[in-house]
């Protein structure tokens, strides 16, 4: 459930945030291309030297929830047109991402145990295109009918694993 909802959460963002950089904060091709470089960019470097080093501090369990509601707070922030908003929402987003995910794949493989890690993982990847399908969609419409809210309710979605995640530590 918990893959769902975090792939529907990003996925409704995936599909608003183009046109919102393009109608709302007037970005070119180019720009909306920098902002995702230099958020790879970021995320890369969290997932590297910066998880290595939250993980010795955090078990992973509370990674997700840390990254979680990072990510929550992120996607409000997309919804304003202002471009500080903007720029710490891109901060956040790689934060929290790369806190939370490398750590939810690695409890997902963990608790699957060796035998049952690659139905697990293949019924979560189903799990996942399945809210890729429902967020992309439901992301451009919700873009057109609501504009900027939409990043509201993902962020929205985000904040549902966020309180879902706490069970992670109670299974741990």
């Amino acid at each position: 459930m918990l893959y769902f909802l975090i792939f529907l959460g990003f996925n409704i963002y995936y599909a608003a945030f183009p046109t919102h950089a393009a109608n709302d904060l007037k970005w070119s091709v180019t720009q909306l291309g920098i902002f995702y470089a230099v958020l790879s960019g970021i995320m890369a470097l969290i997932q590297g030297p910066v998880l290595r080093k939250a993980i010795k501090r955090f078990s992973e369990e509370k990674l997700v929830v840390i990254g979680s509601i990072i990510l929550g707070i992120n996607f409000i922030l997309f919804a304003s047109n202002n471009i500080v908003a903007v720029s710490v929402a891109l901060i956040l987003f790689a934060v929290g991402n790369g806190l939370m995910w490398p750590s939810f794949m690695s409890i997902l493989s963990r608790r699957a145990g060796s035998k049952l890690q690659g139905a697990v993982q293949g019924v979560a990847g189903s799990f996942g295109g399945l809210a890729s399908i429902v967020g992309l969609t439901l992301g451009g419409f919700l873009f057109n009918s609501v504009g900027g809210a939409t990043f509201l309710i993902s962020g929205g979605v985000i904040f549902v694993v966020f309180i879902m995640s706490f069970r992670l530590l109670k299974m741990k």
